[in-house]
């Protein structure tokens, strides 16, 4: 496939969505950051550092590639608020990333932008490859740098499996905490099933993430609860939803949002009431998670961006996330 061939056209957002149904399944749409619902999600509630402009490539009439992004004076960022989203990337046929990403940067260089600044971007992902491979060429000053990490776990097929990944404190202090749960009051731990009210759990979940610390409530304000209510629906709506519960004595105390994408699950964000710290529900709301998903055969458990404690001491490795930056 030879990039100067291929025709690079910007596109709305019904297109990009049509294009995901097209090629779901066909295409590498790994990373969930980049669905049209999420997007589009983002976009309306919370913007983008600059005009959208969602580039897609094809090869005569047949759809190859597709890159979101945002236009910022002269630089091309990926589209969508990194406060939200993790993870970005290309999605393209297999194969053709290298040469769908040489067309977009040809054309993006013809609309006269002069640098993209890509993150946050993980070591696996197919813009980071096909960058390697093109972007020597086609970009001067190109340089990754790690600036930022998330942290997953590889899941075996049961508890006890997991339990045996941990080292020997790990293990001890997840038992330890789970025990004294148990001895000290009557809990449950559940999903929030789509027949409940949706509504009011997001609202649970809204009012745990702003009590469980200051800079989380202050995260919280503006459009954001608007966005993560629109957010916890449109998952909801695509059967990716995994909004689950703590209660204490008949008392929700914290409440995880996660969503499960092509196997894994990812946890999206949390929130308890601190007043139940030594309970250690935060922790055992992140650990109960992991059972939840290894009993639904989850391959993967992905704790996303940021390096909290909890994701070490519950199992979690580190991988290191880049930034790419380079001039057209």
């Amino acid at each position: 496939m030879d990039a100067e061939q291929l025709a690079v056209r910007e596109i709305s957002f019904d297109t990009f969505a049509d294009l995901r149904q097209r090629t779901e399944g066909i295409w590498s749409w790994g990373c969930p950051f980049v669905l049209p619902f999420w997007l589009e999600t983002v976009q309306r509630h919370l913007g983008s550092p600059g005009r959208p402009c969602i580039l897609a490539v094809h090869d005569q009439q047949e759809p190859v590639g597709i890159l979101p992004l945002a236009l910022d004076g002269d630089t091309a960022r990926f589209l969508g608020d990194p406060d939200v989203c993790d993870y970005q990337d290309l999605i393209a046929a297999p194969g053709a990333e290298a040469p769908v990403l040489a067309a977009i940067l040809a054309h993006l260089a013809h609309r006269g932008v002069g640098r993209i600044d890509w993150c946050t971007l993980r070591p696996d992902a197919a813009v980071v490859a096909a960058l390697r491979q093109v972007g020597p060429d086609m970009l001067k000053d190109m340089a990754f740098e790690t600036v930022d990490v998330t942290y997953e776990i590889e899941l075996p097929a049961s508890w006890d499996d997991y339990l045996q990944q941990l080292n020997g404190k790990q293990r001890h202090e997840v038992r330890r905490k789970i025990r004294r749960l148990e001895n000290e009051a009557r809990f449950a731990y559940h999903r929030v099933p789509a027949e409940d009210d949706l509504e009011s759990a997001v609202a649970t979940f809204i009012d745990l993430f702003r009590r469980n610390r200051t800079d989380k409530a202050a995260f919280m304000t503006g459009s954001m609860p608007d966005f993560f209510k629109a957010l916890m629906q449109r998952l909801d709506q695509e059967g990716m939803l995994r909004l689950q519960m703590l209660d204490v004595n008949d008392h929700p105390v914290a409440a995880v949002l996660c969503f499960d994408y092509q196997g894994v699950r990812y946890l999206y964000n949390s929130g308890y009431d601190a007043e139940h710290d030594h309970l250690s529900v935060g922790i055992l709301s992140k650990v109960f998670g992991i059972r939840s998903a290894i009993a639904l055969g989850c391959r993967r458990f992905d704790f996303l961006r940021g390096a909290e404690i909890y994701k070490k001491r519950t199992g979690g490795k580190e991988i290191g996330l880049h930034r790419c930056r380079g001039q057209l």
